[in-house]
């Protein structure tokens, strides 16, 4: 049997807003809302440009970014993505 791939697909009713040079989202569905971290912001930022999977998220953040410890990257992203899923933003899709 094949592994399956979790892919994150952000839900079309969240709204991006800043406050006093935070980012903070807001799902219209659920009533959430959640001040991003700067990880956070970053992730949310890399699932806007089709980069869903967890180890696509944590190459283009270690490409973007040089202040995040590469060993620790996985354990970031999957957090943040997990912060996400359970608000209700982001929606965890298996793929076979």
């Amino acid at each position: 049997m094949l592994r399956s791939i979790e892919s994150y697909v952000p839900s079309d009713s969240v709204e991006v807003t800043r406050h006093g040079g935070v980012t903070v989202l807001a799902a219209a569905h659920t009533g959430e809302r959640w001040p991003l971290t700067p990880a956070g912001e970053e992730v949310w930022t890399l699932l806007q440009s089709e980069r869903r999977t967890v180890d696509r998220l944590v190459i283009a953040m270690a490409r973007r970014s040089g202040e995040y410890a590469l060993p620790d990257l996985p354990d970031l992203v999957r957090a943040e993505l997990n912060h996400f899923v359970e608000r209700g933003f982001v929606q965890r899709v298996a793929e076979a």
